[in-house]
This record gives C-alpha cells, sequence and structure tokens, in this order.
C-alpha cells in the first residue's frame, strides 16, 4: 500500500509555504489518497487498453492499506486559495498527465 499525491500538488504546497503568511513556518502534509500497486495498474489498463501490462501481484493483500493521520484542513485550504482547485489531484489525472510525458519521450 502507498499513498499517491501528484507533483504539482506537491508544488502549489511549496509555493503557498512560501508566499502565504497564513503558513507561518508549518509543515504541510500531502497525502492524496491510499492506493496499492493493482490499483494503478487497474488505471492503466483503463486508461490505456492497447497496451500490455502486468498481471496483478497476486501476493499483495487484497484489504491491507496505510492508515496515516494527518491535519489536511490547511493543506487543502491553501490548494483552493493558491491553485483554484477542490482537493488534490486524482490518481487517474496523475497517471494519464505522466504516461503523456512518457508517450512523449519514447518518440
Amino acid at each position: 500500500s502507498v499513498y499517491h499525491v501528484d507533483v504539482k500538488d506537491v508544488a502549489e504546497l511549496h509555493v503557498a509555504a512560501v508566499l502565504d503568511p497564513e503558513v507561518n513556518g508549518e509543515r504541510l502534509q500531502a497525502w492524496a489518497e491510499n492506493t496499492n500497486w493493482n490499483e494503478v495498474l487497474a488505471v492503466l489498463r483503463k486508461q490505456y487498453p492497447e497496451r500490455d501490462w502486468l498481471p496483478d501481484i497476486e501476493s499483495l493483500p487484497k484489504d491491507e492499506k496505510l492508515s496515516i493521520t494527518a491535519h489536511f484542513t490547511q493543506p487543502l485550504a491553501l490548494l483552493k486559495k493558491w491553485a483554484g482547485q477542490d482537493g488534490w489531484i486524482s490518481l487517474e489525472q496523475t497517471l494519464k498527465d505522466n504516461m503523456k510525458g512518457i508517450d512523449a519521450f519514447a518518440k
């Protein structure tokens, strides 16, 4: 189990941490969503069905996920204030954006 966060969300929070006087040296947690590699593969298979993907990893626990306690009120408010977005960028969007970069590089 891993936590996903899009690099663009992290970048926005870095900018907010530098420019927003309300941050005042606080640590900002950025943990968008809990996932596992089989879920990542499922998203990739859906987005790019024409590609060959590895099979699911059978040894992964099906229902076990990491549990992290963190305060997201401030980071999410800063994303709204500085990036105009409601919430974290989704795993699906992150993978789509990353695959565009990989496709462009591979050409």
